[in-house]
């Protein structure tokens, strides 16, 4: 019988929402295979999908990134990328003059997720509070924040996701008990000032992020660019 190769290697790195400590190995053919077609797809659902499932057959430990938070599994996606196929990622990025193409080499270890100090809860009335998570990919598979083209909708799309319970004085309600109508119609139901004060926290949703400075090798001006999530990086 043929040795099967590579399956022993493995890493370490700690999950950035709770700092606990996972081992993985890099990617093989098999799962390099699923991403590229994934990716001709240009499907966003299907890539993150195709993401999740490799990094659940990548990491040695007993865990579902499905029910880890999206910048998670967004993280230890690039440390398997990292590790399986070099530490650093060519992509070409338009001149913000010209709009030629360029081609930017990206250190992929230098790219962390930062933690932000947030309340998880948000005093909406004297008498409601409302109660925020980080939404998993799970939940944020569950809404239509992936096919949604236009930022509002796709926001909203994010907070539907991001609303673990509502609690009054005398009661809580979790979300996750309730129909998607009457979790709509709540939120419709905010006013601006209100409904601020929830995009505040899903504005501080952690993603990665990296700031790169390149010199047009057309017009020689000089660019700085944010690359933010993971489509960017790739």
């Amino acid at each position: 019988m043929l040795p099967v190769l590579n399956e022993s290697i493995k890493y370490s790195t700690k999950i950035p929402s709770n700092s606990a400590d996972i081992q993985f190995r890099p990617f093989l053919i098999k799962e390099e295979k699923v991403l590229l077609i994934a990716m001709e797809s240009q499907d966003e659902r299907v890539i993150i999908n195709a993401i999740g499932d490799t990094v659940n057959a990548c990491i040695a430990d007993n865990v579902n990134v499905f029910d880890l938070p999206l910048f998670d599994l967004e993280y230890l996606f690039l440390q398997i990328r990292a590790k399986s196929v070099g530490e650093t990622s060519e992509v070409k990025i338009g001149c913000s003059s010209c709009t030629h193409r360029n081609d930017v080499v990206i250190p992929l270890d230098e790219i962390h997720v930062k933690m932000p100090k947030v309340d998880r809860k948000i005093n909406i009335t004297n008498d409601v509070t409302l109660i925020m998570k980080f939404p998993s990919l799970t939940d944020i598979l569950k809404t239509k924040a992936f096919d949604e083209q236009n930022a509002i909708e796709k926001h909203m799309e994010t907070f539907y996701a991001c609303l673990e319970a509502v609690e009054t004085k005398d009661e809580r309600f979790n979300i996750a008990d309730e129909s998607a109508d009457e979790v709509k119609r709540f939120i419709e139901s905010l006013t601006s000032p209100q409904f601020e004060k929830v995009k505040e926290f899903v504005d501080a949703i952690p993603t990665l992020k990296h700031t790169i400075k390149f010199t047009c090798e057309s017009c020689g001006t000089e660019n700085t660019r944010r690359l933010q999530g993971t489509s960017d990086f790739f």
